[in-house]
């Protein structure tokens, strides 16, 4: 798992991986590719329950969003699922797209947890 740095925490709960992305603004590529990386290298690393609590992230970008695709994506192939949790900042995003049926939604980690 990648260390916990100011901008990404992960917890373990059980067999739930929980990643907080704490940055406010998703949308320079630097960024994006960035915690694409630490989130691939923690699916890789075996995870199949995934959380993705975007809490503290106000602007997410298309690229962002396809990210998460490719993860949830990866994460079915292999019979694991990836919940978003606080997706109240990329709701117009999925709208605009049409990909909010490709995610399980909560509202906070908690009720995302009742998910799997």
């Amino acid at each position: 798992m990648p260390p916990e740095d100011n901008e990404l925490v992960v917890r373990k709960h059980g067999d739930i991986t929980i990643v907080r992305i704490k940055t406010e603004n998703l949308s320079g590529s630097f960024d994006i590719e960035r915690i694409s990386r630490e989130i691939k290298q923690i699916v890789d690393a075996g995870v199949y329950k995934l959380i993705v609590d975007l809490k503290y992230t106000k602007f997410f970008s298309s690229a962002a969003l396809g990210t998460l695709i490719e993860v949830a994506q990866q994460l079915n192939r292999k019979g694991g699922k990836l919940v978003i949790s606080h997706p109240e900042h990329i709701m117009p995003l999925l709208k605009v797209t049409r990909t909010g049926h490709l995610f399980q939604i909560a509202d906070d980690p908690t009720a995302a947890s009742k998910m799997f």
